[in-house]
């Protein structure tokens, strides 16, 4: 099968357009269509999910240059000749780029310049290319002992960007023709490409015609048209659907419209970001006359931001049936929305805004994060593996060990404040040893949070792994790298409370103790990549998280060196 991709010619499935290059058509609505139910992966979803799916799959991307992900892939399936040389086939890894001969300083390629790679082409045709699989049901986990080939993983993905855009093209990655259930819905084309395909002959004629009229008015720029007959299909396919269609899947599809085009996140992190400016002001403005105007307009905005945040969570969670926690990107979403959430609480008990202004900061970065690296964390919504089937263990589990990381995210935000104080030099007076001891406390209070649920945590995922793989430990690397998380916070705990380590020597330790949680949060299944926690396995962003951890180290030192010289001078003094 996948030689005959890369042996066999790109066919069209329509009209090849004369024009000379792809061309956007401002003119033309493209919501109707985007709001029609299609069926990928099991999962109904509008038009408008499966085209933003498939464009960040080929392209790295939600658009590409301005296009929208809906008419992008009206125009690769009208005009698949005039996109043969346009370079959108996202390739990152400067070695596959040279073991290809293509331009390293380039990031995206064309389908022309790929399927003329001999190399891509033999590394296609043997069996190293071949993906998929993956576990059944029934199947036992199995420990990945050894870390795959990260170049062999970038080849594999470059290979599925084009197989993708050519089942695009083909009409192939289109399942939109209604099957009643729960039977798969069927794509445009069916069968081999290289064979004729009787399409009167096939279920879901109407449909499949409605469509081709619908590429046919794109093709021509015929506007008016289009929107007649968008709506057309859209009636149509509900009919085809007949009892499927019903209130659970019109919610359904209708809420993952408000989310797509809603974009709760991106909205909650612009207001997480006005929040942190209005709250870092009515600090620097205290006693003053502007102070509580300040603090409530920034109260207000962290609310807004907090419950748009919640909305988003909410949503994303009905759509998929399950919790928000199954991949990097939902973690990170609800690590974000953890953080603010602990801030508000201890704002609340302790009534001081360093809190909110450090939970507000790292919310927004976090969720800034998320959005800016979507080829590292997909934020499509996706069926579960079928290790994490369990509702009940991956809330249990999962939300509270993933919740105590914002506790201690917060904490290390806390105490990165608390070493700038020290770089100021504050400590040298009574009042700015006050504030730091101030700073110290709130973090030690966010730290306590996150200990108990990170423990908590790791002892109910014991509890899941022993139910799903009939043993509570097993020093896999996931496991592990948890433990000695916990141990280490409880070791600054410990030494905090017995006057073993001082003020300063608590602030940096909250900083250098989060590499712990980064290591069992992300390193272990970006890094590594070993282990039974392989549904979580990914790669990327591994010089972004070591550039954020040496500045942490870095940063450190330098405030140790400051404090160390400070103490100097007044010994000398």
């Amino acid at each position: 099968m996948i030689r005959s991709f890369f042996l066999s010619s790109l066919l069209t499935l329509t009209i090849v357009a004369a024009q000379a290059e792809p061309t956007r058509k401002t003119e033309f609505d493209f919501s109707g269509l985007e709001a029609i139910p299609v069926q990928v992966g099991g999962r109904l979803k509008p038009f408008e999910s499966f085209a933003q799916d498939t464009v960040l799959g080929v392209t790295g991307r939600m658009s590409f240059k301005g296009w929208k992900s809906t008419e992008l892939l009206l125009s690769w399936i009208t005009s698949p000749k005039e996109w043969e040389n346009e370079r959108f086939i996202l390739i990152s890894r400067p070695d596959v780029k040279r073991q290809l001969g293509l331009a390293e300083a380039e990031t995206r390629f064309s389908p022309k310049e790929l399927l003329d790679q001999s190399s891509l082409i033999d590394y296609a045709t043997s069996g190293a290319g071949q993906v998929g699989g993956g576990m059944s049901a029934q199947a036992t986990p199995i420990a990945i002992t050894s870390k795959p080939d990260p170049r062999n993983e970038e080849l594999k993905r470059v290979i599925n960007r084009v197989a993708l855009y050519r089942a695009v093209i083909l009409g192939q990655a289109w399942q939109v023709i209604p099957v009643t259930s729960p039977q798969p819905w069927l794509a445009l084309r069916e069968g081999d490409p290289a064979n004729g395909v009787d399409f009167a002959a096939m279920p879901g004629a109407k449909v499949r015609e409605k469509y081709f009229k619908i590429f046919s008015a794109y093709l021509y720029s015929d506007h008016v048209n289009f929107s007649g007959l968008v709506k057309d299909l859209d009636e149509l396919v509900k009919t085809e659907m007949g009892s499927d269609w019903n209130s659970e899947a019109s919610s359904s599809v209708g809420a993952e419209m408000w989310y797509q085009r809603v974009h709760p996140f991106q909205k909650a992190w612009i207001l997480y970001l006005v929040a942190a400016l209005l709250w870092a002001a009515a600090i620097w403005l205290k006693g003053k006359k502007l102070e509580k105007i300040l603090t409530r307009s920034a109260l207000a905005v962290t609310g807004i931001g907090f419950l748009l945040h919640i909305s988003g969570m909410v949503v994303r969670s009905y759509v998929a049936g399950r919790p928000p926690v199954t991949n990097m990107y939902e973690s990170i979403v609800w690590v974000a929305f953890g953080v603010v959430f602990f801030g508000l609480v201890l704002y609340y008990l302790q009534r001081n805004p360093i809190l909110t202004a450090v939970s507000t900061t790292l919310g927004m970065l976090t969720l800034i994060v998320a959005d800016a690296a979507p080829v590292v964390m997909d934020p499509g919504i996706h069926p579960l593996v079928p290790v994490l089937r369990s509702n009940m263990w991956l809330t249990i589990h999962v939300l509270t060990i993933t919740i105590s990381y914002a506790a201690l995210a917060l904490t290390m935000g806390i105490g990165n404040v608390a070493l700038f104080q020290y770089l100021k030099g504050v400590h040298l007076t009574p009042t700015g040893m006050q504030k730091i001891t101030t700073l110290n406390y709130l973090s030690y209070r966010a730290m306590q949070f996150g200990v108990v649920l990170l423990a908590a945590g790791t002892i109910l995922g014991g509890v899941w792994a022993d139910y799903s793989w009939g043993r509570f430990w097993g020093w896999d690397p996931k496991e592990v790298w948890a433990l000695i998380a916990l141990l280490g916070y409880l070791a600054v705990l410990h030494a905090r409370y017995t006057g073993w380590m001082k003020a300063f020597g608590f602030a940096a330790w909250t900083v250098v103790s989060f590499a712990l949680v980064v290591m069992a949060w992300y390193g272990v299944n970006f890094v590594l990549g070993v282990g039974l926690h392989s549904y979580g396995f990914s790669s990327g962003g591994q010089s972004t998280v070591a550039g954020f951890l040496v500045a942490q180290f870095a940063f450190v030192a330098l405030v140790a060196i400051r404090v160390k010289s400070g103490s100097k001078r007044i010994k000398n003094a």
